[in-house]
């Protein structure tokens, strides 16, 4: 073996050497230096019940020495229109039953196409636009059992191949 690669090897050994006593010694003065000015990694139990006190005192709320009043000044047909939006109060009384959703679309539009066709093809069942977002659903009947739903299900089968029979709540039927 030729001399240079043994002063070689020795040199990489002393820079070596030499990088891990300058790791060592300086992690060991870090951490002197840490705990000289005061710093500790992991607060006691002590220190924490000290800042929860402080920073609790921060968010605490006063309440005002007299109650207030609030005055609300509006139309009453205010409250109409929001019953209205909210499905209303209906004086007629439902019952758990069936429907058949012929389409649901996310455009007003194709529904109430759908809509002006049924109603001109079956006059005898009512039909139902039903909004949950972000799709408009179209139902046909109020049918009280599910052989009833199914019937007609099989009488639009033809025209509408994707129906399904849906649980709603149904008006009761007219009596004469």
């Amino acid at each position: 073996m030729p001399l240079y690669s043994i002063n070689y090897l020795s040199m990489k050994k002393q820079i070596l050497l030499a990088f891990t006593i300058l790791l060592l010694f300086g992690s060991n003065f870090a951490q002197d230096s840490l705990q000289n000015n005061g710093w500790k990694l992991y607060p006691t139990a002590k220190d924490s019940a000290k800042q929860a006190v402080t920073t609790d005192s921060i968010y605490e709320i006063k309440k005002a020495e007299k109650s207030g009043k609030v005055v609300v000044i509006k139309d009453s047909r205010i409250d109409k229109v929001s019953k209205d939006l909210a499905g209303g109060v209906s004086k007629k009384p439902k019952a758990k039953g069936y429907r058949v959703q012929v389409i649901s679309s996310s455009t007003k539009a194709a529904v109430d196409g759908e809509r002006i066709k049924l109603i001109a093809a079956n006059r005898q069942h009512r039909t139902y636009i039903d909004y949950k977002a972000p799709n408009f659903r179209l139902r046909v009947g109020n049918f009280r059992t599910r052989l009833e739903a199914e019937k007609f299900q099989n009488e639009i089968k033809g025209k509408y191949p994707n129906t399904l029979i849906v649980v709603d709540l149904i008006d009761f039927p007219e009596l004469d």
